[in-house]
């Protein structure tokens, strides 16, 4: 379990966000083109490759534009976003399945990935039974879906929030139909959710990095036996628009090379 997931699917309402920390000034109109071009610019590094990443995770816009094609050259598959947000309390906001399924295979992405956010116990469980539920359809259809329950790092209660959550996924896990990869929070407690690796619908487990720096990202995943990355922040940090080719290509080869040493480390 050497690669990872690269997760490149900022929408327009996290875009700005994503900009701003490259240090590129933009506005409502040109954000979308000039975000596409700061992933060009990290596809084309020499070390973005199929060795150290297996799949990107995309959103519609990227996929319009193109960067299907871009990473199928370089032995990557995508992967589409098909959610379209969060509700106030963390679970999905309404959005049509059986479209976003047809798009992702229409478009050869190979799987899907839905974002709900766990705010606290009580909705624990509305978020899994709604991320389940469109799993299974997705599922159904030929795609492999990437739940992804996050509990916010810096919650008070994160890590017995993260116990329930084990002990939730090993129920829904074990009802499933079908292959599902989770997404989970790098937890407080080391090898939290290894037990899960038991049930035969898991694909795989990754963390994402949730505002974590990348190195203590990777120290966290290094921790985790059977689970690899799949990280937005800690795979872009320290990029600047203002940086040479070289420069950029430099920072962004470390952070790849820290994020697989960190997949691969003995846990």
């Amino acid at each position: 379990m050497n690669n990872f997931i690269a997760a490149m699917d900022h929408s327009g309402g996290s875009t700005g966000g994503v900009l701003e920390r490259y240090g590129q000034e933009y506005t409502e109109k040109n954000k979308m083109d000039l975000v596409h071009e700061m992933r060009l610019r990290m596809v084309s590094n020499k070390d973005f490759n199929k060795d150290n990443i297996s799949h990107a995770i995309l959103y519609k816009d990227t996929v319009d534009r193109g960067m299907v094609s871009v990473l199928e050259k370089k032995g990557i598959r995508a992967i589409l976003k098909v959610d379209s947000g969060c509700e106030e309390d963390g679970t999905l906001k309404d959005f049509d399945v059986k479209s976003m399924i047809d798009y992702a295979k229409v478009n050869s992405c190979v799987g899907t990935k839905m974002r709900s956010i766990v705010k606290d116990h009580d909705v624990l469980e509305d978020v899994l039974y709604q991320q389940f539920a469109i799993a299974q359809v997705i599922s159904d259809n030929g795609l492999t879906p990437i739940v992804e329950p996050e509990v916010p790092i810096e919650h008070e209660n994160k890590s017995s929030i993260e116990q329930k959550l084990r002990k939730r996924l090993a129920k829904y896990l074990q009802d499933f139909n079908g292959s599902v990869i989770l997404k989970l929070t790098l937890p407080e407690e080391p090898n939290l959710y290894q037990p899960l690796v038991m049930y035969n619908t898991l694909n795989k487990i990754v963390g994402l990095s949730g505002g974590y720096t990348t190195q203590e990202a990777c120290r966290r995943l290094s921790q985790n036996k059977n689970m690899t990355a799949s990280f937005s922040r800690g795979l872009s940090e320290g990029l600047l628009v203002t940086q040479t080719d070289d420069e950029f290509n430099a920072q962004l080869s470390q952070n790849i090379n820290m994020i697989k040493q960190a997949c691969e480390d003995p846990k």
